[in-house]
C-alpha cells in the first residue's frame, strides 16, 4: 500500500458566508492567496469549505501553495534509496 502523503495548509482564513464577492477577493489578497482579478488562484490550490456554527455561516478557505499529490523534492519517492 502507497504512503500517505499529509498535506498542511500553507494558509487558512475564515470569513462570513455571506460576504460581498469584492470583499472576499480583497480579503483572499491581503491574505497573500494569489487570485486574479476574476477570482480564481493562479498558483497553488484553494479549498473552500461552509461551516454551520449555529446561525453564523462562515467559508473557511484553506490554500495549499503546491498542488495536492506534489511533493517537494527532497521527499519525492525517486529521490530516496532503497535499503
Amino acid at each position: 500500500m502507497a504512503k500517505r502523503i499529509v498535506h498542511s495548509a500553507t494558509l487558512t482564513l475564515k470569513l462570513p458566508a455571506d460576504i460581498k464577492a469584492g470583499a472576499e477577493f480583497l480579503a483572499l489578497r491581503k491574505a497573500g492567496v494569489p487570485v486574479d482579478a476574476l477570482g480564481n488562484v493562479q498558483q497553488g490550490f484553494l479549498f473552500v469549505r461552509t461551516s454551520y456554527a449555529g446561525k453564523n455561516r462562515t467559508n473557511i478557505y484553506r490554500w495549499f501553495a503546491k498542488e495536492i499529490g506534489q511533493l517537494p523534492f527532497k521527499q519525492h519517492p525517486s529521490s530516496q534509496r532503497s535499503s
